[in-house]
């Protein structure tokens, strides 16, 4: 593995919690900086995702833990999951017609980026 040095110019208040990190986890400040990034989206998955959940997911860094935990803890409406199972069940039955089916692959979308939200703001919280 190659290894590079950069020089990073950081908030004060993000410097401090990086040094408790390595206090707390008994490593050096080298190391917990060099392994921050790995607990974020690796790039080549972050390149899938649409541009406008990428831009949240890089923005919910600088949210506070209470919002993180909000997002962490969110759940959809149950009608959602309602309306999934039903397009799911006309599809299998082979009945779906393509306004459903855009339809389905919305909501199963919007559930797949609810998921995403919330891992990023679990990795986010574990972290700090």
């Amino acid at each position: 593995m190659t290894v590079r040095t950069i020089t990073v110019t950081i908030p004060e208040m993000l410097f401090l919690q990086l040094e408790a990190a390595a206090r707390s986890s008994a490593q050096s400040l080298d190391v917990v900086v060099a392994h921050s990034p790995e607990r974020t989206i690796p790039p080549h998955l972050a390149a899938l995702l649409p541009a406008g959940l990428r831009a949240e997911l890089d923005a919910m860094d600088h949210l506070s833990d209470e919002a993180l935990r909000a997002i962490a803890l969110s759940m959809a409406p149950a009608e959602r999951g309602t309306q999934m199972d039903n397009l799911i069940a006309i599809k299998q039955s082979g009945a779906i017609t393509p306004e459903q089916q855009a339809q389905l692959t919305a909501l199963s979308a919007e559930s797949e980026a609810l998921m995403v939200r919330k891992a990023h703001a679990f990795a986010l919280l574990k972290s700090r």
